[in-house]
């Protein structure tokens, strides 16, 4: 079964065994966070259009960087589509690094829409990347249609 979460202008399908906690500032949401049973999670940041998404993506390197040490971040294409053609304000990248002996893989996909910017981050230990795959694309697939944003390969 599944739970729908419904905020920031846009819903997002997630599994009934996962736990929803919103972000806030000054009573405003701005973010949510979807966790697994086994500490794997997807966060959704809202940032003014200001924010172009490639800025998003340099900030959440940047606090990576900051907070763990030995990170190896590479750009990937996010293949984000609006009305069947490419959605010209997005970027991805993969960040890996190590904590506590585990390799942990954490996907970030920045995107416009609708004078909003959002970052998405979708983070787990190497190992349960793969099996989670599916889950995290079917999330993230849910939200991005809720703004009439349809994925080719959000996540591959």
């Amino acid at each position: 079964m599944t739970k729908i979460y419904q905020g920031l202008g846009l819903s997002c399908m997630y599994p009934e065994n996962w736990s929803l906690t919103e972000d806030t500032d000054e009573g405003r949401v701005v973010g949510f966070t979807l966790e697994s049973p086994t500490a794997a999670f997807m966060t959704v940041t809202e940032y003014p259009w200001t924010v172009a998404p490639r800025e998003a993506l340099e900030q959440a390197e940047e606090v990576m960087k900051a907070e763990y040490d030995n990170v190896e971040y590479e750009e990937i294409d996010p293949q984000l589509e609006l009305d069947g053609k490419p959605l010209a304000d997005s970027r991805a990248g993969d960040a890996h690094f190590y904590y506590l002996d585990l390799l942990i893989v954490s996907r970030f996909v920045a995107f416009t829409v609708d004078r909003k910017t959002f970052l998405v981050q979708i983070q787990s230990e190497d190992r349960d990347f793969e099996g989670l795959e599916m889950v995290f694309k079917a999330m993230l697939v849910s939200m991005l249609k809720s703004l009439n944003i349809e994925s080719k390969r959000a996540i591959t």
